[in-house]
């Protein structure tokens, strides 16, 4: 129920993104690890913004269309003994007026 509310709360302060993913982290311990998961997840081009979080062991990611779910979960890796996988996916269109 913690990691529904708060993708909701990101999805309310990001509804102009393009997308939206929700991963569940594994190997998250301590307080450095969400640190360093969310400065690899920020390097892959196209990530707009990250949260991470270390009690749910979860990222929401805020990224540009293009970007592919593969390069994200490859940075997670590349950040330490961690291991991401997508279990939540939300695309939005721009409202044109």
């Amino acid at each position: 129920m913690k990691k529904v509310f708060f993708v909701l709360l990101t999805l309310l302060s990001f509804s102009f993104a393009q997308k939206v993913l929700v991963i569940d982290v594994e190997g998250m311990t301590c307080k450095v690890c969400p640190i360093a998961v969310r400065k690899a997840i920020l390097e892959v081009k196209g990530v707009k913004w990250v949260k991470t979080s270390l009690k749910n062991r979860v990222a929401v990611v805020v990224a540009e269309d293009y970007v592919e779910e593969r390069s994200i979960l490859r940075a997670i890796m590349s950040a330490g003994a961690y291991r991401g996988k997508v279990i939540g996916r939300f695309e939005f269109e721009e409202e044109r007026r």
